[in-house]
């Protein structure tokens, strides 16, 4: 997947979670589902630029130690560290979760059309 596409998508469905949640919960909760989409944003964008680098260095020879596992560890620890926060500031867990979910969900979507269309190329 492109990382251009995928970032318009999670922002697409960020915003249509952010915008469920406020109808249907409060206006809180799609605050709250807004910071947790953005945060997973800033997460795949980051896991992403991570695995490009990764794999350059594989492809080189030059993928050593456990440099990219200390990187993964304080990826997860700046992203247990911005949950704390919010959840600190009052932000809706609810919210946060179903905002946290949006990357996920588009790479679901995503993955599902693209074997529908490779299907349907198949069959015709």
């Amino acid at each position: 997947m492109q990382q251009d596409s995928a970032i318009r998508l999670i922002i697409g469905m960020g915003l249509i979670v952010a915008a469920l949640f406020a109808l249907v919960g409060s206006p809180e909760q799609g605050l709250a589902a807004v910071a947790g989409a953005g945060l997973g944003l800033f997460n795949y964008h980051w896991l992403y630029q991570g695995a490009v680098r990764f794999f350059e260095a594989a492809e080189s020879g030059g993928v050593k130690g456990g440099s990219w596992m200390i990187v993964a560890v304080l990826r997860m620890g700046f992203l247990a560290a911005a949950l704390a926060l919010l959840t600190k500031m009052g932000l809706a867990p609810a919210g946060l979760i179903a905002g946290l979910s949006v990357p996920v969900l588009s790479q679901v979507i995503w993955t599902t059309r693209k074997a529908f269309n490779r299907s349907a190329r198949v069959r015709s």
